[in-house]
């Protein structure tokens, strides 16, 4: 009976093991399957921060190029400053000239009116018609000599 014995806890022992090979068969299928959907998940994952990597450097490129844009801007704004003051001094060199030529307009009005007056006055003044001019007196045949 020990034969028979033996054969049926050798079967018994069989059926445990198959079970327990079950079990962890059963355990080792759905490890497998969480492998797979963690695998996937990680992949979806990569590909994700591959995307943000992506657009992280297309905005880092977009604000280099703006970087540069602001700054050849600044260039810009700090020659027309310069421009600018230069002609700021210009207008204001320019109104000094103006006003030293008014005063030199006024100068040369004042000596038109003097050298007027002098040429009117040198000018021998006309006899008026209802006198008659009579032989020259001693007096002003003088004056006419000088």
């Amino acid at each position: 009976m020990k034969k028979i014995m033996g054969k049926e806890m050798m079967i018994r022992v069989s059926i445990k093991h198959s079970g327990v090979l079950c079990f962890f068969a059963a355990i080792l299928m759905y490890n497998t399957g969480c492998v797979c959907s963690a695998r996937k998940e990680l992949n979806a994952k990569n590909k994700e921060m591959e995307n943000i990597n992506l657009a992280l450097h297309f905005k880092e490129k977009t604000i280099a190029d703006l970087l540069d844009r602001l700054s050849m801007k600044d260039q810009e704004i700090g020659r027309l400053a310069d421009e600018l003051q230069s002609a700021r001094v210009a207008i204001d060199d320019l109104k000094s000239d103006i006003e030293k030529l008014r005063e030199i307009d006024v100068q040369v009005e004042e000596k038109k009116k003097e050298v007027d007056n002098s040429i009117a006055e040198s000018i021998p003044r006309p006899v008026p018609a209802g006198t008659r001019e009579t032989e020259p007196t001693p007096a002003r045949a003088q004056n006419d000599n000088k």
